[in-house]
């Protein structure tokens, strides 16, 4: 099963208008205090990591800081608060002969309010008093990330000045159509098993469809390979549709095949294996038994047996035994939407790698944990690909960097979850470079 929680948390006393803050990958923010303008320029990776570079003038000096960011996010009182929770400042210019507060914002909305500026503020015990509204706080365009626009912020030796002119260059290609191809005999194979009826979870398990799908399907597109959907949903939920859809796969040696389950999951009382069973029932009226239930590892040696150059497997669902699913409204800030993926990082993690991952959301008498906006564990994921291949990690990619960020994530997420209980995803590896 999937397990979901309410959470209500601190800063019940800021009762003010603000907006959903959306989420993408780069923004700009202005803002004054004390006659002071100050400059954002702020780049998103995760709710464990962001930073943002904050220009400003000074008694005739113009000085630039990097401040580090975490997101607090939660409901109270039937208000969604979303906080970035600035620290370790330090000068990227010449340090001056004073310290510099690191800056916090804060957004706060319900279903009635929204589409306004964040606050911001450097007490770190938000004073109301002490709140700032922002001036403007807007997403930026690759277009935009010209040298003299990203001099106000970085010298042009630091290594994220060169990724983030990367950055522009590749949207141009792909404006252009000049995106490099990396045309192969390959072709990528997309199997969806979602629990889209099931009452309590199904809308849950809904989003996560749609954004697997439009990841995979980009990212076929990005590589120019033939991309293949079998979707088993709605009340076609079945273990034998779900069968048949395994089986028939024609796939080459050269393939790629993604298999993704979101629903209920569960181990029987005397199970060993770490992973767990997927429960493919679309109406809780129907017994659970071995007929209604399929075993990841069995689906793992099956698609291991169609001779695929690469297998993800992926399932987020519950790992414990039977219990009843609740609904959690923590809300939290992902990139959705991407600036774009470095070609060569694609190609060194889809064409260039060949073996298997098989990777569930939680690990044996644990819940995965979602929200509406799907599970903890498929968000999670979606952020450390997109992590992975974007044009500000310097390092070489990696299935096993992906791995762990998704773990690592999906662990912040519960913690930061009030009543959530602990889920760590448990995963097998064997994925090498060719």
């Amino acid at each position: 099963m999937r397990k979901t929680f309410l959470r209500l948390a601190f800063l019940s006393h800021l009762l003010f208008w603000a907006a959903t803050l959306p989420a993408q990958l780069l923004y700009e923010m202005t803002f004054e205090a004390h006659d002071i303008s100050y400059k954002g320029f702020m780049v998103y990776f995760n709710e464990q990591e962001a930073y943002m570079r904050v220009g400003y003038t000074y008694e005739q000096d113009y000085n630039v800081v990097n401040v580090k960011y975490t997101t607090l996010t939660g409901v109270e009182e039937g208000y969604n608060y979303l906080v970035m929770v600035g620290q370790d400042p330090s000068f990227i210019t010449d340090s001056p002969d004073y310290e510099y507060n690191p800056d916090h914002f804060i957004w706060v909305w319900n279903e009635d309010n929204g589409n306004e500026l964040p606050y911001v503020t450097d007490d770190p015990e938000f004073n109301e008093d002490r709140l700032i509204l922002c001036k403007s706080f807007r997403e930026i365009n690759p277009d935009e990330l010209t040298e003299s626009y990203l001099n106000q912020f970085f010298a042009k030796s630091e290594p994220d000045f060169s990724a983030l002119m990367r950055l522009r260059t590749g949207a141009e290609q792909v404006e252009t159509h000049t995106q490099p191809s990396l045309a192969t005999n390959a072709k990528m194979h997309l199997v969806l098993l979602v629990n889209t009826e099931i009452p309590d979870i199904g809308q849950s398990c809904g989003a996560d469809q749609r954004t697997v799908e439009v990841e995979f399907r980009e990212i076929a597109r990005a590589m120019d390979i033939p991309f293949e959907k079998y979707v088993v949903n709605g009340e076609k939920f079945t273990k034998a549709n779900a069968e048949n859809a395994l089986r028939g796969l024609q796939v080459g040696n050269n393939d790629v095949v993604v298999f993704y389950y979101s629903g209920h999951g569960f181990r029987w009382s005397d199970q060993t294996d770490k992973f767990p069973q997927l429960d493919m029932r679309f109406s809780e009226y129907t017994p659970l038994s071995a007929s209604t239930s399929l075993a990841l590892s069995d689906v793992g040696r099956l698609l291991s047996s169609k001779g695929a150059r690469l297998n993800l497997l992926l399932s987020d669902c519950c790992n414990s035994d039977i219990g009843r699913n609740q609904l959690t409204n923590t809300t939290f800030m992902t990139a959705r939407s991407f600036q774009g993926a470095e070609i060569a990082k694609l190609k060194k993690l889809f064409i260039n790698s060949k073996g298997t991952l098989l990777f569930a959301g939680s690990s044996p008498g644990e819940f995965a944990w979602c929200n509406l906006s799907g599970g903890f564990f498929t968000l999670s994921f979606i952020q450390a690909l997109k992590e992975e291949i974007g044009y500000l990690r310097n390092e070489n990619p990696s299935w096993e960097h992906i791995v762990q960020n998704t773990v690592r994530s999906t662990q912040y997420k519960v913690q930061n979850c009030n009543g959530c209980q602990p889920q760590k995803p448990t995963y097998s590896l064997n994925i090498a470079n060719q």
